[in-house]
Protein backbone atom coordinates (compact mmCIF):
# COMPACT_ATOMS: atom_id res chain seq x y z
CA UNK A 1 0.00 0.00 0.00
CA UNK A 2 2.88 2.35 0.78
CA UNK A 3 4.49 1.61 -2.58
CA UNK A 4 1.16 2.15 -4.33
CA UNK A 5 0.66 5.49 -2.55
CA UNK A 6 4.19 6.73 -3.33
CA UNK A 7 3.87 5.80 -7.01
CA UNK A 8 0.55 7.60 -7.29
CA UNK A 9 1.71 10.72 -5.46
CA UNK A 10 4.83 10.84 -7.62
CA UNK A 11 2.74 10.80 -10.76
CA UNK A 12 0.35 13.46 -9.42
CA UNK A 13 3.10 15.94 -8.50
CA UNK A 14 5.80 15.03 -11.03
CA UNK A 15 4.57 12.90 -13.92
CA UNK A 16 1.27 14.58 -14.70
CA UNK A 17 2.59 18.18 -14.76
CA UNK A 18 5.39 17.06 -17.10
CA UNK A 19 2.98 15.33 -19.51
CA UNK A 20 0.10 17.81 -19.25
CA UNK A 21 1.48 20.35 -21.72
CA UNK A 22 3.12 17.84 -24.03
CA UNK A 23 0.01 15.70 -24.50
CA UNK A 24 -2.60 18.46 -23.98
CA UNK A 25 -4.15 16.60 -21.06
CA UNK A 26 -7.28 17.85 -19.32
CA UNK A 27 -7.56 16.95 -15.67
CA UNK A 28 -11.32 17.60 -15.59
CA UNK A 29 -12.62 16.78 -19.04
CA UNK A 30 -16.05 15.76 -17.70
CA UNK A 31 -16.74 19.03 -15.86
CA UNK A 32 -16.99 17.66 -12.33
CA UNK A 33 -15.45 20.83 -10.91
CA UNK A 34 -18.44 22.95 -12.00
CA UNK A 35 -20.94 20.46 -10.61
CA UNK A 36 -19.02 20.31 -7.32
CA UNK A 37 -19.06 24.10 -7.15
CA UNK A 38 -22.86 24.13 -7.55
CA UNK A 39 -23.06 21.71 -4.60
CA UNK A 40 -20.94 23.97 -2.42
CA UNK A 41 -23.06 26.98 -3.43
CA UNK A 42 -26.32 25.18 -2.62
CA UNK A 43 -27.98 25.10 -6.06
CA UNK A 44 -27.29 21.54 -7.19
CA UNK A 45 -29.74 20.70 -9.98
CA UNK A 46 -27.53 18.76 -12.38
CA UNK A 47 -28.93 15.48 -13.79
CA UNK A 48 -26.11 14.62 -16.20
CA UNK A 49 -23.87 12.97 -13.58
CA UNK A 50 -24.53 10.67 -10.65
CA UNK A 51 -24.17 12.42 -7.28
CA UNK A 52 -21.48 10.32 -5.58
CA UNK A 53 -18.41 11.57 -7.44
CA UNK A 54 -19.45 15.27 -7.61
CA UNK A 55 -20.05 15.19 -3.84
CA UNK A 56 -16.66 13.49 -3.43
CA UNK A 57 -15.03 16.32 -5.40
CA UNK A 58 -16.99 18.98 -3.49
CA UNK A 59 -15.94 17.61 -0.11
CA UNK A 60 -12.30 17.13 -1.11
CA UNK A 61 -12.07 20.73 -2.33
CA UNK A 62 -9.29 21.71 -4.71
CA UNK A 63 -8.27 19.51 -7.67
CA UNK A 64 -4.96 18.71 -5.95
CA UNK A 65 -6.82 17.57 -2.82
CA UNK A 66 -9.12 15.39 -4.95
CA UNK A 67 -6.10 13.74 -6.58
CA UNK A 68 -4.38 13.08 -3.25
CA UNK A 69 -7.53 11.52 -1.77
CA UNK A 70 -7.88 9.42 -4.92
CA UNK A 71 -4.29 8.24 -4.48
CA UNK A 72 -5.09 7.18 -0.91
CA UNK A 73 -8.30 5.39 -1.96
CA UNK A 74 -6.58 3.62 -4.83
CA UNK A 75 -3.84 2.47 -2.46
CA UNK A 76 -6.51 1.14 -0.10
CA UNK A 77 -7.87 -0.87 -3.03
CA UNK A 78 -4.71 -2.96 -2.61
CA UNK A 79 -6.11 -4.17 0.70
CA UNK A 80 -9.45 -5.09 -0.87
CA UNK A 81 -7.63 -6.93 -3.67
CA UNK A 82 -5.57 -8.82 -1.08
CA UNK A 83 -8.74 -9.86 0.78
CA UNK A 84 -10.50 -10.87 -2.43
CA UNK A 85 -7.54 -13.01 -3.49
CA UNK A 86 -7.33 -14.62 -0.08
CA UNK A 87 -11.05 -15.37 -0.09
CA UNK A 88 -11.27 -16.47 -3.73
CA UNK A 89 -8.09 -18.55 -3.72
CA UNK A 90 -8.84 -19.83 -0.23
CA UNK A 91 -5.29 -19.12 0.81
CA UNK A 92 -4.03 -20.31 4.16
CA UNK A 93 -1.10 -18.90 6.13
CA UNK A 94 1.28 -20.90 3.95
CA UNK A 95 -0.09 -19.39 0.75
CA UNK A 96 -0.22 -15.71 1.64
CA UNK A 97 2.20 -15.02 -1.22
CA UNK A 98 -0.63 -15.33 -3.78
CA UNK A 99 -2.86 -12.60 -2.26
CA UNK A 100 0.22 -10.42 -1.82
CA UNK A 101 1.03 -10.86 -5.50
CA UNK A 102 -2.53 -9.79 -6.34
CA UNK A 103 -2.01 -6.61 -4.30
CA UNK A 104 1.31 -5.94 -6.01
CA UNK A 105 -0.30 -6.35 -9.42
CA UNK A 106 -2.70 -3.55 -8.52
CA UNK A 107 -0.09 -1.39 -6.78
CA UNK A 108 2.12 -1.20 -9.89
CA UNK A 109 -0.64 -1.27 -12.51
CA UNK A 110 0.30 1.73 -14.71
CA UNK A 111 -3.21 2.78 -15.70
CA UNK A 112 -4.38 2.82 -12.07
CA UNK A 113 -1.45 5.14 -11.31
CA UNK A 114 -2.34 7.24 -14.38
CA UNK A 115 -6.01 7.66 -13.55
CA UNK A 116 -5.55 9.16 -10.05
CA UNK A 117 -4.29 12.41 -11.62
CA UNK A 118 -7.63 13.08 -13.34
CA UNK A 119 -11.02 14.15 -12.02
CA UNK A 120 -12.78 11.01 -13.26
CA UNK A 121 -14.97 8.61 -11.34
CA UNK A 122 -13.05 5.44 -12.24
CA UNK A 123 -10.74 5.46 -9.19
CA UNK A 124 -13.64 5.78 -6.75
CA UNK A 125 -15.69 3.31 -8.78
CA UNK A 126 -12.91 0.70 -8.65
CA UNK A 127 -12.74 1.06 -4.85
CA UNK A 128 -16.52 0.78 -4.44
CA UNK A 129 -16.82 -2.15 -6.85
CA UNK A 130 -14.08 -4.10 -5.08
CA UNK A 131 -15.82 -3.37 -1.78
CA UNK A 132 -19.12 -4.59 -3.18
CA UNK A 133 -17.61 -7.90 -4.31
CA UNK A 134 -16.02 -8.38 -0.88
CA UNK A 135 -19.41 -7.91 0.80
CA UNK A 136 -21.16 -10.03 -1.82
CA UNK A 137 -18.81 -12.95 -1.18
CA UNK A 138 -19.36 -12.61 2.57
CA UNK A 139 -23.12 -12.65 1.96
CA UNK A 140 -22.84 -15.76 -0.21
CA UNK A 141 -20.75 -17.48 2.41
CA UNK A 142 -22.70 -16.87 5.63
CA UNK A 143 -26.23 -16.30 4.32
CA UNK A 144 -27.18 -13.77 7.00
CA UNK A 145 -29.48 -10.87 6.21
CA UNK A 146 -27.19 -7.91 7.00
CA UNK A 147 -24.41 -8.75 4.48
CA UNK A 148 -26.98 -8.97 1.70
CA UNK A 149 -28.48 -5.61 2.62
CA UNK A 150 -25.00 -4.10 2.97
CA UNK A 151 -23.95 -5.46 -0.42
CA UNK A 152 -27.11 -3.95 -1.89
CA UNK A 153 -26.29 -0.62 -0.24
CA UNK A 154 -22.81 -0.57 -1.77
CA UNK A 155 -24.33 -1.52 -5.11
CA UNK A 156 -26.66 1.45 -4.75
CA UNK A 157 -23.66 3.74 -4.13
CA UNK A 158 -21.96 2.28 -7.20
CA UNK A 159 -24.98 3.10 -9.33
CA UNK A 160 -25.18 6.60 -7.87
CA UNK A 161 -21.58 6.89 -9.05
CA UNK A 162 -22.13 5.26 -12.47
CA UNK A 163 -25.56 3.81 -13.30
CA UNK A 164 -24.21 1.18 -15.71
CA UNK A 165 -24.70 -1.36 -12.90
CA UNK A 166 -28.46 -0.85 -12.66
CA UNK A 167 -29.10 -4.06 -14.70
CA UNK A 168 -26.54 -6.04 -12.67
CA UNK A 169 -29.15 -7.61 -10.30
CA UNK A 170 -30.69 -9.36 -13.34
CA UNK A 171 -27.36 -10.98 -14.19
CA UNK A 172 -26.69 -11.71 -10.54
CA UNK A 173 -30.11 -13.37 -10.25
CA UNK A 174 -29.08 -15.76 -13.05
CA UNK A 175 -25.79 -16.42 -11.24
CA UNK A 176 -27.70 -17.00 -7.97
CA UNK A 177 -30.12 -19.43 -9.64
CA UNK A 178 -27.20 -21.39 -11.10
CA UNK A 179 -25.59 -21.61 -7.65
CA UNK A 180 -28.84 -22.37 -5.79
CA UNK A 181 -28.97 -19.16 -3.82
CA UNK A 182 -32.49 -18.54 -2.45
CA UNK A 183 -34.41 -15.83 -4.36
CA UNK A 184 -35.19 -14.14 -1.02
CA UNK A 185 -31.50 -13.34 -0.61
CA UNK A 186 -31.35 -11.74 -4.07
CA UNK A 187 -34.44 -9.71 -3.12
CA UNK A 188 -32.53 -8.38 -0.10
CA UNK A 189 -29.73 -7.29 -2.41
CA UNK A 190 -32.18 -5.42 -4.64
CA UNK A 191 -33.89 -3.89 -1.59
CA UNK A 192 -30.59 -2.55 -0.28
CA UNK A 193 -29.79 -1.06 -3.69
CA UNK A 194 -33.20 0.56 -4.11
CA UNK A 195 -33.05 2.06 -0.62
CA UNK A 196 -30.28 4.36 -1.87
CA UNK A 197 -31.39 4.91 -5.46
CA UNK A 198 -35.13 5.62 -5.05
CA UNK A 199 -34.69 8.84 -3.02
CA UNK A 200 -32.40 10.19 -5.74
CA UNK A 201 -34.92 9.16 -8.43
CA UNK A 202 -37.56 11.17 -6.59
CA UNK A 203 -35.19 14.13 -6.47
CA UNK A 204 -34.65 13.86 -10.25
CA UNK A 205 -38.41 13.73 -10.82
CA UNK A 206 -38.77 17.01 -8.93
CA UNK A 207 -35.80 18.73 -10.58
CA UNK A 208 -36.89 17.75 -14.10
CA UNK A 209 -40.59 18.51 -13.60
CA UNK A 210 -41.80 14.95 -13.84
CA UNK A 211 -39.15 13.11 -15.89
CA UNK A 212 -38.32 9.55 -14.86
CA UNK A 213 -34.56 9.30 -14.45
CA UNK A 214 -33.27 6.68 -11.97
CA UNK A 215 -29.83 8.26 -11.45
CA UNK A 216 -28.41 10.47 -14.22
CA UNK A 217 -28.07 10.62 -17.99
CA UNK A 218 -24.25 10.36 -17.76
CA UNK A 219 -24.36 11.50 -21.41
CA UNK A 220 -25.14 7.85 -22.09
CA UNK A 221 -27.31 8.58 -25.10
CA UNK A 222 -24.76 10.61 -27.04
CA UNK A 223 -21.83 8.33 -26.17
CA UNK A 224 -23.85 5.27 -27.17
CA UNK A 225 -24.72 7.00 -30.45
CA UNK A 226 -21.07 7.84 -31.11
CA UNK A 227 -20.06 4.32 -30.15
CA UNK A 228 -22.47 2.89 -32.70
CA UNK A 229 -22.09 5.52 -35.43
CA UNK A 230 -21.13 3.30 -38.32
CA UNK A 231 -19.45 5.86 -40.63
CA UNK A 232 -16.72 6.34 -37.99
CA UNK A 233 -16.75 2.74 -36.67
CA UNK A 234 -17.71 4.00 -33.22
CA UNK A 235 -14.39 5.76 -32.58
CA UNK A 236 -14.18 8.99 -30.58
CA UNK A 237 -10.95 10.27 -32.12
CA UNK A 238 -8.83 9.17 -35.04
CA UNK A 239 -7.18 10.12 -38.30
CA UNK A 240 -8.58 12.69 -40.72
CA UNK A 241 -11.98 14.20 -40.05
CA UNK A 242 -13.27 11.27 -38.00
CA UNK A 243 -14.21 13.36 -34.94
CA UNK A 244 -15.71 16.11 -37.10
CA UNK A 245 -18.00 13.58 -38.82
CA UNK A 246 -19.69 12.26 -35.70
CA UNK A 247 -19.84 15.75 -34.21
CA UNK A 248 -21.70 16.92 -37.32
CA UNK A 249 -24.15 14.03 -36.91
CA UNK A 250 -24.68 14.94 -33.25
CA UNK A 251 -25.24 18.61 -34.14
CA UNK A 252 -27.82 17.62 -36.77
CA UNK A 253 -29.80 15.55 -34.26
CA UNK A 254 -29.73 18.39 -31.74
CA UNK A 255 -30.97 20.87 -34.38
CA UNK A 256 -33.92 18.59 -35.08
CA UNK A 257 -34.89 18.60 -31.40
CA UNK A 258 -34.40 22.20 -30.35
CA UNK A 259 -36.05 22.85 -27.00
CA UNK A 260 -35.89 19.24 -25.82
CA UNK A 261 -34.88 18.73 -22.20
CA UNK A 262 -31.64 17.02 -21.17
CA UNK A 263 -33.49 13.79 -20.38
CA UNK A 264 -35.46 13.90 -23.65
CA UNK A 265 -32.27 14.45 -25.68
CA UNK A 266 -30.65 11.52 -23.93
CA UNK A 267 -33.50 9.29 -25.12
CA UNK A 268 -33.35 10.78 -28.61
CA UNK A 269 -29.69 9.76 -28.92
CA UNK A 270 -30.42 6.25 -27.63
CA UNK A 271 -33.05 5.91 -30.37
CA UNK A 272 -30.60 7.23 -32.94
CA UNK A 273 -28.03 4.65 -31.77
CA UNK A 274 -30.63 1.91 -32.14
CA UNK A 275 -31.37 3.10 -35.68
CA UNK A 276 -27.67 2.83 -36.47
CA UNK A 277 -27.64 -0.77 -35.23
CA UNK A 278 -30.69 -1.99 -37.11
CA UNK A 279 -29.72 -0.19 -40.32
CA UNK A 280 -26.83 -2.65 -40.74
CA UNK A 281 -26.89 -5.43 -38.10
CA UNK A 282 -23.81 -7.22 -39.44
CA UNK A 283 -21.79 -4.00 -39.23
CA UNK A 284 -23.15 -3.38 -35.72
CA UNK A 285 -22.02 -6.86 -34.68
CA UNK A 286 -18.58 -6.28 -36.18
CA UNK A 287 -18.28 -3.00 -34.27
CA UNK A 288 -19.36 -4.70 -31.03
CA UNK A 289 -16.52 -7.20 -31.44
CA UNK A 290 -14.10 -4.36 -32.12
CA UNK A 291 -15.29 -2.56 -29.00
CA UNK A 292 -14.53 -5.62 -26.89
CA UNK A 293 -10.90 -5.14 -27.94
CA UNK A 294 -10.96 -1.37 -27.45
CA UNK A 295 -12.35 -1.88 -23.95
CA UNK A 296 -9.08 -3.52 -22.93
CA UNK A 297 -6.49 -1.93 -25.22
CA UNK A 298 -7.40 1.39 -26.86
CA UNK A 299 -7.86 4.81 -25.24
CA UNK A 300 -10.18 7.40 -26.76
CA UNK A 301 -7.19 9.52 -27.82
CA UNK A 302 -5.40 6.39 -29.11
CA UNK A 303 -2.24 7.58 -27.33
CA UNK A 304 0.81 5.29 -26.96
CA UNK A 305 -1.01 2.30 -28.42
CA UNK A 306 1.96 -0.09 -28.35
CA UNK A 307 2.74 0.57 -24.70
CA UNK A 308 -0.95 0.22 -23.80
CA UNK A 309 -1.13 -3.11 -25.60
CA UNK A 310 1.97 -4.50 -23.87
CA UNK A 311 0.71 -3.48 -20.41
CA UNK A 312 -2.80 -4.80 -20.92
CA UNK A 313 -1.80 -8.05 -22.57
CA UNK A 314 0.50 -8.82 -19.62
CA UNK A 315 -2.31 -8.44 -17.07
CA UNK A 316 -4.82 -10.27 -19.28
CA UNK A 317 -2.44 -13.17 -19.86
CA UNK A 318 -1.84 -13.52 -16.13
CA UNK A 319 -5.61 -13.58 -15.55
CA UNK A 320 -6.07 -16.12 -18.34
CA UNK A 321 -3.40 -18.41 -16.86
CA UNK A 322 -5.01 -18.00 -13.46
CA UNK A 323 -8.43 -18.96 -14.77
CA UNK A 324 -6.91 -22.05 -16.39
CA UNK A 325 -5.27 -23.10 -13.14
CA UNK A 326 -8.43 -22.49 -11.14
CA UNK A 327 -10.43 -25.12 -13.03
CA UNK A 328 -13.00 -26.28 -12.01
CA UNK A 329 -14.13 -22.77 -11.11
CA UNK A 330 -15.52 -22.11 -7.69
CA UNK A 331 -18.62 -19.97 -7.23
CA UNK A 332 -16.38 -17.10 -6.15
CA UNK A 333 -14.39 -17.30 -9.39
CA UNK A 334 -17.57 -17.50 -11.45
CA UNK A 335 -18.83 -14.32 -9.79
CA UNK A 336 -15.65 -12.44 -10.75
CA UNK A 337 -15.83 -13.72 -14.33
CA UNK A 338 -19.53 -12.82 -14.62
CA UNK A 339 -18.85 -9.27 -13.44
CA UNK A 340 -15.91 -8.84 -15.84
CA UNK A 341 -17.94 -10.10 -18.81
CA UNK A 342 -20.87 -7.92 -17.78
CA UNK A 343 -18.76 -4.77 -17.84
CA UNK A 344 -17.11 -5.62 -21.15
CA UNK A 345 -20.34 -6.56 -22.96
CA UNK A 346 -22.22 -3.52 -21.68
CA UNK A 347 -19.56 -1.27 -23.18
CA UNK A 348 -19.48 -3.37 -26.36
CA UNK A 349 -23.07 -2.32 -27.10
CA UNK A 350 -22.49 1.32 -26.10
CA UNK A 351 -19.06 2.96 -26.17
CA UNK A 352 -15.76 1.40 -25.16
CA UNK A 353 -12.24 2.54 -24.43
CA UNK A 354 -9.41 1.58 -22.10
CA UNK A 355 -10.48 3.98 -19.36
CA UNK A 356 -13.67 2.05 -18.66
CA UNK A 357 -11.98 -1.28 -17.89
CA UNK A 358 -10.17 0.17 -14.85
CA UNK A 359 -12.89 -0.70 -12.26
CA UNK A 360 -12.68 -4.35 -13.37
CA UNK A 361 -8.89 -4.63 -13.30
CA UNK A 362 -8.70 -5.46 -9.54
CA UNK A 363 -10.48 -8.72 -10.36
CA UNK A 364 -7.96 -9.53 -13.09
CA UNK A 365 -5.24 -8.96 -10.49
CA UNK A 366 -6.95 -11.48 -8.21
CA UNK A 367 -7.20 -14.05 -11.00
CA UNK A 368 -3.66 -13.36 -12.17
CA UNK A 369 -2.27 -14.07 -8.71
CA UNK A 370 -3.44 -17.68 -9.03
CA UNK A 371 -0.28 -18.63 -10.90
CA UNK A 372 1.62 -17.92 -7.67
CA UNK A 373 -0.61 -20.34 -5.72
CA UNK A 374 1.54 -23.33 -4.82
CA UNK A 375 -0.52 -25.37 -2.38
CA UNK A 376 -3.53 -27.56 -2.97
CA UNK A 377 -6.75 -25.61 -2.92
CA UNK A 378 -10.26 -26.73 -2.13
CA UNK A 379 -12.57 -26.98 -5.13
CA UNK A 380 -15.69 -26.99 -3.02
CA UNK A 381 -17.95 -24.43 -4.72
CA UNK A 382 -21.01 -24.88 -2.56
CA UNK A 383 -22.94 -21.88 -1.39
CA UNK A 384 -25.09 -23.80 1.02
CA UNK A 385 -24.31 -21.19 3.66
CA UNK A 386 -26.42 -18.77 1.66
CA UNK A 387 -29.47 -20.80 2.61
CA UNK A 388 -31.58 -19.36 5.42
CA UNK A 389 -30.41 -20.54 8.80
CA UNK A 390 -32.56 -21.35 11.78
Amino acid sequence: MLTALLLRLAFIFLGFPWLEGRWHLREDGDGYGKIAQSIREGHYSDVTRGPVYPVFVAVAGSPVAVKVVQAILDSMTCLLVWWLARFTLRASRSTLHAPLWASWLWAIYPFAIWRVAFLNKEVLLAFLLAGYVCLQLIALRNGKIWPWLAAGGILGLINLCKPMFLPWPIFFAAFAWWNRVPPARVALLVLGMLALIVPWTVRNWRVTDGEFLPVATERGGVTTFVGNYQPTLGLWEGPGDLKARWMAAVDLIELRHVGASTVEMDRVFYRAAWQQMISNPSKALEMAVRKCGRFWFLSAAQRERKISFVIQIAWLLLAGIGLWQLRPWSAQTRLLVTLILYGMLLHAISYADLRFCLPLMPFLCVLGATMFQRTERSTDATLSAAMPTS
